[in-house]
């Protein structure tokens, strides 16, 4: 049944691309992590620097792990998703930051990360991306 006003809920370009970036984004914070246990593992003799890697390591591990698999309900219009991947991404940043600064040598990687998880959040909140989680066809109103 179509009609005016009874158009289905279309996922906009937006959050599809988001979805893409938050997977893009796991698979840099899964890759940093590995990289920053080996090297927590392997590493020199300062085993403040291993710590600091082993902690970074980690976290990036776990956020990466959870961004994966909340981006399913994220596609699928879930506003709980919506809010994990915010704080989600926000963490990924502030991580990315502090490994770039206590490993340069990853800081490609993390800087690349934490400008993907920039645009995450600029297009997960824009104006066609709340209509969708708030479940508003194109031609539906906002407000009743």
């Amino acid at each position: 049944m179509s009609g005016q006003g009874m158009e289905r809920v279309r996922r906009p370009v937006a959050v599809t691309v988001v979805g893409a970036l938050v997977w893009v984004n796991a698979a840099l914070d899964l890759v940093a992590g590995f990289f920053l246990l080996v090297l927590a593992t392997i590493g020199g003799d300062d085993a403040a620097t291993r710590t600091t890697w082993a902690i970074m390591g980690s976290v990036s591990l776990v956020l990466g792990a959870i961004a994966a698999v909340v981006a399913f309900g994220l596609m699928r219009g879930n506003s709980v998703a919506r809010i994990a991947i915010t704080v989600i991404e926000v963490f990924s940043i502030i991580a990315s930051v502090s490994a770039a600064i206590a490993n340069p040598a990853s800081a490609v990687n993390e800087i690349v990360s934490a400008l993907i998880a920039v645009a995450i959040l600029l297009l997960l909140w824009s104006g066609e991306a709340t209509r969708f989680f708030r479940g508003l066809a194109p031609d539906q109103p906002s407000e009743p």
